[in-house]
């Protein structure tokens, strides 16, 4: 009796949840390794036969996206964190993972037959799962097997988008002028360094030396006016420590994350080969990056396209010159609450020095969720440009901040700074959301 219960079990365990007993152990050895933040780049220089565009049957699927289907144990802890199902959005990391392995079991004779297979998109996996990711990592981060479930997302993103032209309508402006101009915004590329003219800040024209550090201005504090801010005090407090700095000027362009975080891998490729060449013949070997994104790509992505730099985000070079006496900040009294980024606390695991900077402005008082745990803005994923359905994320994450009594919201990226300043607006509350720079600004000024 005892053989025939194991028998048995054994048939019945690759079709149910406990398949993950004889895989979870493999996928935890060949689980990520590098910063949570990058993605695996696709090749666009194979022979037609084995070029892949992300997937679109199971047959597209990665050995390692295979594993991951295998190994999820259903306990779903991806799904209590995500952002998107805490707002009313259809997507579930765990139902996302089930489907594919679902499908993958369903056709498994197909694959290995050389039969029809059906896209996963629509079927295995709802439409709107895919579309509902803002590509925060709170999933990735929370799981107890190292199933990566952005990779799949974007996986299946880049088949919707380079094969089928298939992705939410909102987007199409924003994918239209990123490859059309070199910003998500749309505006001219002489436009980007008109900001800095007043500042006095040096633009490094070809032929030039490099500086000791390149500042990445990004696309959102060169156009958009609440995002500048924080570029404009970043740009005040090296010069007043007495850094050696510079900005590409017009010769900068977006980083391309945004359309690879759509699904547009050849936009993103495309953009960053350009960036690294312009940084390779302008000599650059330190740069610093206001936003995440940018950060993430910069220092994680495009290493795979020649790019090796030493990159570092605004605030821990504040901090350090901070600590170094270089700046003097005086402390306040008002309490302010620090809102953690996920491409910069979670991805790439900058959480102690923006702190440091807030503790030396005011008195800080921490949101429930914070650090690498925290909660998205609702702006990753390319959902800056996208619209939200159910409840938005920036809501919800300005009710969290608002029930710790702080008078200040402090963030340390321009696409935060953006999506809950709105979300400040539209539930009519009394926050200010501003960049740690700033507050570093105002308080050594005053």
């Amino acid at each position: 009796a005892h053989l025939a219960v194991v028998l048995a079990f054994l048939v019945y365990l690759p079709y149910s949840e406990h398949l993950h007993i004889a895989t979870a152990a493999v996928n935890v050895f060949f689980g990520r390794t590098r910063k949570r933040g990058r993605l695996e780049p696709l090749r666009f220089d194979l022979p037609d036969d084995e070029l892949r565009f992300g997937v679109g049957t199971v047959a597209d699927l990665t050995w390692k996206e295979m594993v991951d289907s295998f190994s999820c144990t259903e306990c779903g802890r991806c799904q209590d964190v995500c952002p998107a199902y805490a707002t009313g959005k259809t997507l579930s990391p765990k139902l996302l993972i089930m489907g594919i392995r679902d499908q993958l079991f369903a056709e498994s004779g197909n694959l290995l037959g050389g039969g029809e297979l059906t896209p996963i998109a629509g079927n295995g996996v709802p439409v709107e799962m895919v579309w509902d990711c803002v590509t925060c990592g709170a999933c990735v981060h929370e799981c107890p097997v190292s199933i990566e479930h952005v990779d799949h997302i974007v996986d299946l993103r880049r088949n919707l988008v380079m094969m089928d032209s298939s992705f939410p309508q909102e987007a199409e402006s924003m994918l239209r002028d990123v490859e059309r101009v070199g910003n998500p915004w749309g505006k001219p590329q002489g436009d980007r360094a008109a900001w800095a003219e007043a500042l006095g800040v040096r633009i490094v024209e070809e032929g030039e030396p490099a500086p000791e550090i390149l500042y990445w201005v990004g696309c959102a504090a060169a156009y958009d006016e609440r995002a500048r801010k924080a570029a404009e005090s970043t740009v005040k407090l090296l010069k007043k420590a007495g850094v050696d700095f510079a900005i590409l000027g017009a010769r900068e362009a977006c980083t391309g994350d945004p359309a690879r975080r759509m699904g547009n891998e050849y936009v993103f490729q495309s953009y960053a080969e350009q960036n690294v060449a312009t940084l390779n013949d302008a000599g650059v070997t330190k740069i610093v990056a206001s936003c995440p994104h940018c950060l993430n790509s910069l220092g994680n992505e495009y290493p795979d396209f020649g790019g090796q730099y030493e990159v570092m985000h605004h605030t821990q070079l504040l901090a350090e010159l901070v600590r170094d006496g270089k700046l003097q900040p005086k402390a306040g009294e008002g309490e302010i609450t620090y809102h953690d980024s996920c491409y910069l606390a979670r991805h790439n695991d900058v959480r102690d020095e923006p702190r440091e900077l807030v503790a030396a402005v005011g008195k800080p008082v921490e949101m429930a969720r914070n650090r690498e745990r925290t909660f998205c803005c609702g702006a990753g994923g390319a959902h800056m440009w996208m619209e939200e359905r159910g409840t938005p994320i920036n809501e919800e994450r300005v009710r969290e901040a608002v029930e710790t009594g702080a008078e200040t919201l402090a963030v340390a990226c321009p696409f935060c700074t953006v999506m809950l300043d709105d979300g400040v607006r539209s539930m009519g509350k009394q926050l200010r959301v501003v960049d740690v720079s700033t507050l570093l600004v105002e308080s050594i000024e005053n």
